[in-house]
């Protein structure tokens, strides 16, 4: 049916013609609706989903980021919200019957609380209706709440974790941030973010330091989380490396981060991290899949597009001033949490 109706994409996001769009509309919500969950293919995918685990068991990156989770993690066991270490993780999959995935399907599954869009060359009446007649009268059997996301100031800890016979070893740290998109230095830490690790490819402090200066990682930087509700945020630095290397990429951030806070950023800097990051986020709005998945987000908090015109106006009116105080003001590194993963023998090899 999808290459019949000429469906590109899965159940919740695709993309189609024109003369197809009702039909497949009506084609996802029968999907949708009437989820006939073969025991095979649940079977199947229970099974792949544990090799895929299992695979991840000695991989750095993925022993450094469940290390974090759950370091952060302050939501009770069985919270949808919680983190789980990798044999918790396994043994729910194996627990779960498909008795149970069916039983959520009846009660939780509904376009009650629901937002769709849709954008590109389309007939609006006619979608309007088939909308209606593909989801009007779905309602879900559970009233919606909103899930709150929590802020705790956590106490930074530094592991190292060891992955043995891995060529490569991976760096991860982090801090809390009590920030959201609407706080007045939203913007100013965008902006500071790009310049220290946020920028694409090697365009950024931390890689020009990594790799083009030190030569110790070929892939690495820095991000800035901020929720759109909550006051909830994240600071967060990553890095592969050898491990031989580890140590070395270790204090080179660490340097990079303190000449950050201490001598500030540069004008030269703030003009090529305002043209990137503009430009960056005038390429996300370029495409009808784009859109449509903004225009969802849009709903949900509803916004419109003027409020991504105004952070723009925001970044491009931003002086150097603003985005070194606000990093300064946010960014502590005494309170990033790091966690580092790979061959501990190959690291002590190199330290002897």
């Amino acid at each position: 049916e999808f290459s019949k109706l000429k469906i590109s994409g899965g159940v919740y996001n695709f993309q189609t013609t024109r003369t197809n769009l009702t039909a497949a509309l009506a084609l996802m919500a029968h999907i949708l609706r009437d989820a006939s969950y073969p025991e095979s293919e649940f079977v199947q995918l229970r099974e792949k989903s544990l090799v895929g685990l299992e695979a991840s068991r000695n991989e750095p990156g993925s022993v450094a980021g469940t290390a974090m989770a759950l370091h952060f993690d302050r939501y009770p066991k069985g919270d949808i919200r919680a983190a789980e270490s990798l044999d918790d993780s396994i043994a729910s999959i194996r627990a779960v019957k498909l008795a149970e995935i069916k039983a959520f399907h009846q009660q939780f599954y509904g376009a009650s609380k629901a937002e769709l869009s849709i954008v590109g060359d389309l007939d609006v009446t006619s979608t309007q209706q088939a909308v209606a007649t593909a989801f009007g009268d779905w309602a879900s059997r559970s009233a919606y709440t909103r899930l709150q996301s929590q802020y705790d100031e956590i106490a930074a800890v530094r592991q190292i974790l060891n992955t043995p016979d891995k060529e490569n070893a991976y760096y991860s740290s982090m801090m809390k941030l009590a920030l959201n998109d609407q706080h007045p230095d939203y913007a100013a830490l965008q902006v500071a973010n790009y310049i220290f690790g946020g920028g694409s490819g090697l365009n950024s402090r931390l890689m020009e330091r990594l790799r083009q200066k030190d030569g110790l990682s070929y892939g690495g930087g820095s991000g800035l989380n901020a929720g759109s509700i909550d006051a909830v945020g994240s600071f967060s630095i990553s890095a592969i490396a050898a491990p031989q290397n580890l140590a070395k990429l270790e204090t080179a951030i660490q340097e990079e981060l303190a000449r950050a806070l201490k001598d500030g950023f540069s004008a030269k800097e703030l003009a090529r991290a305002k043209s990137g990051l503009l430009q960056q986020r005038q390429q996300g709005r370029s495409s009808d899949a784009s859109l449509a998945g903004g225009w969802n987000s849009n709903l949900y908090l509803q916004r419109t597009w003027a409020w991504s015109q105004a952070l723009d106006d925001k970044i491009a009116a931003l002086s150097l001033e603003q985005v070194n105080l606000a990093f300064r003001r946010h960014i502590t590194p005494a309170k990033l949490s790091v966690f580092m993963a790979g061959d501990v023998a190959k690291m002590q090899a190199v330290a002897k």
